[in-house]
């Protein structure tokens, strides 16, 4: 993990030149999508180990609102790779290994994979998921979801752009 995150601050760590630009508001938004599914899937595996099923909902959650993710990630890689640009580092090549989305993910797994495990817990976040389920409700509340669920993003805290209240 250490090593990971010092190589993620040597990407965006910038020359004494060069600074990378904060995010805007919708590639944060993009990244809280992100991190909140990322947390989601890990909730998902640490639920399963003690007795709660929440995959089947996490699964159609995330088809309910595939644009939206799909999206999201693709947002985000493209400031990954500017940022990188912006830095004077080469784009990064077609290989999933240098791409910094699989990177950032990698971190996002990690940084959720070792919270807070009871049944209790479990059952709120099936919940949380079954309530994305439901087709009637909107993208919208996707977004207040993962508003309030994620605070300041992964990638506001790499870039060291604070979230704006």
């Amino acid at each position: 993990m250490a090593l990971l995150v010092a190589g993620l601050a040597l990407i965006f760590a910038p020359p004494a030149s060069a600074a990378v630009a904060c995010p805007d508001p919708a590639t944060v938004h993009a990244a809280r999508l992100i991190e909140f599914q990322t947390m989601m899937m890990d909730v998902s595996v640490r639920c399963s180990h003690v007795g709660v099923t929440i995959g089947n909902h996490l699964n159609e959650m995330a088809t309910a609102h595939t644009t939206m993710f799909d999206d999201a990630r693709e947002r985000v890689r493209g400031f990954l790779a500017r940022a990188a640009n912006s830095a004077g580092r080469p784009a990064a090549p077609a290989s999933r290994h240098g791409d910094p989305l699989d990177r950032y993910m990698t971190m996002l797994g990690n940084r959720y994979g070792a919270g807070s495990t009871t049944p209790d817990r479990c059952h709120a976040f099936d919940a949380i998921a079954m309530s994305l389920v439901d087709r009637g409700n909107t993208d919208k509340l996707l977004t207040m979801v993962a508003d309030s669920l994620i605070g300041e993003t992964l990638l506001e805290n790499l870039i060291g752009c604070p979230a704006k209240p």
